[in-house]
């Protein structure tokens, strides 16, 4: 399918000029052919894959291949952190000063989010543009303009620019592994509490929401949700729509400012557990992650949308609004790391909460958990896409699973329903 833009730049009822900087985007069989037209604009162009990926689009790519440099990397324990952007750097560095005249003047991601990461962080660094290649329908960030990173053990989001052109060729995504593409429909569904978060924190804080955008991912999501069965057996029909919506949520964040719309709980227990124990991610994807944290966040948020119904919560006094220092100090010994987590939450999002004004607001934020789907559907969603649900499934211990819920929302300075929860107690 071409993808039309234009709709989204239309004026929106909620008064801010949504904009982005991706120019077209094409999801189709050949859409890979279309690469070389792009980089005849360009004296300079740079690839960069790892050998997975390289194998998967060097058949419908061979003479781009032969004709310019590639920065080919190890897949095996290749992360977006100080290693991985290190070692892109220093090669795309070395293939700068091997060229006589214009310096590289644009890149192309062919892979998955891991390349992409790295090489939208080389592009912000060389102020440059790229073209973005995926090999495989595995996560929601191809259109994004952050850059999700691991630095010095802190998981951070930075500003980065998203890819001009997106050229997803149906011929290569749908072969990929279906672990890969299972990761993509997780990271896709973690949109149902990302969503729900941003709603209630838009109720209680009146910070910024955009229903358009709102209505338009959850079209995209129950689309998908549509074709879960299909996506699993490889249909080519229903893996265009699955890539259609992970391209759409990156855009939906560049319209938006933030990463609001497609982050929530879900993601920000899904970072603690990186943080916590960065080798065990060497075997699981990003999207696993997010898949297990959303099964837990959702059973969490029904829970509490019962308690509130039968009156068993009520709004807790001005001194539960301070950092839980002994919970932190417990679950981040690294003093540097700590300092990261204390920095990032200074100032606490919840000194903005109005407290009479919350007590007031808990019959609309249970109807808003309300419209959530419950926990087993959503386990029944990710089962019937072959998608993991176990914690175990992705290295995960009950030691690791426990405070999760508890700690995960100081990984970002935002008000989530969890962090939201700290002013709340059951009676």
């Amino acid at each position: 399918m071409d993808v039309d833009l234009g709709h989204l730049r239309k004026p929106c009822a909620c008064g801010k000029e949504h904009q982005f900087d991706v120019d077209t985007v094409h999801i189709e069989a050949g859409a890979a052919s279309r690469l070389m037209d792009i980089l005849e604009n360009f004296q300079n162009p740079v690839f960069i894959c790892d050998s997975n990926t390289r194998a998967a689009a060097e058949p419908f790519l061979e003479e781009e291949f032969k004709d310019y440099p590639v920065i080919e990397l190890k897949p095996r324990g290749l992360q977006p952190d100080n290693r991985g952007i290190k070692k892109v750097m220093k090669q795309l560095d070395y293939c700068d000063r091997g060229l006589s005249s214009v310096s590289v003047d644009v890149l192309v991601a062919i892979g998955g989010g891991t390349i992409h990461d790295l090489t939208r962080y080389a592009a912000t660094e060389y102020d440059i543009p790229f073209v973005s290649v995926p090999t495989a329908a595995s996560v929601d960030g191809f259109a994004a303009n952050v850059v999700s990173l691991t630095w010095d053990g802190m998981k951070k989001t930075v500003p980065g620019v998203s890819p001009r052109w997106i050229l997803a060729d149906t011929e290569i995504f749908a072969r990929a592994p279906k672990r890969l593409t299972a990761s993509g429909v997780s990271d896709l569904m973690g949109k149902y509490t990302a969503l729900l978060d941003w709603r209630i924190s838009h109720l209680v804080t009146g910070g910024y929401i955009c229903e358009e955008l709102c209505e338009l991912l959850e079209h995209a999501l129950k689309e998908v949700d549509r074709e879960l069965e299909d996506i699993r057996d490889g249909d080519w029909d229903a893996m265009e729509k699955l890539m259609y919506a992970l391209i759409l949520s990156g855009l939906v964040m560049q319209m938006a400012g933030s990463t609001w719309p497609v982050s929530g709980a879900e993601h920000m227990a899904a970072h603690l557990w990186d943080m916590k124990d960065p080798e065990r991610k060497r075997d699981s994807l990003h999207g696993e992650e997010v898949g297990v944290a959303l099964v837990l966040v959702t059973e969490h948020y029904k829970k509490l949308e019962k308690a509130i119904r039968h009156g068993l919560v009520k709004v807790r006094s001005d001194s539960a609004r301070g950092l839980e220092m002994g919970l932190l100090e417990k679950t981040f010994p690294d003093t540097e790391v700590l300092e990261g987590v204390l920095a990032d939450n200074d100032p606490n999002p919840l000194d903005e909460i109005d407290l009479e004004k919350l007590e007031d607001q808990l019959d609309q934020i249970r109807d808003l958990i309300h419209d959530l789907p419950e926990s087993y559907e959503i386990v029944q969603k990710l089962n019937e896409a072959g998608c993991v649900t176990r914690p175990e499934a992705i290295g995960l211990t009950p030691e690791m699973i426990e405070n999760t819920l508890r700690v995960s929302p100081y990984v970002r300075n935002r008000v989530t329903l969890l962090r939201l929860e700290k002013l709340l107690e059951r009676v």
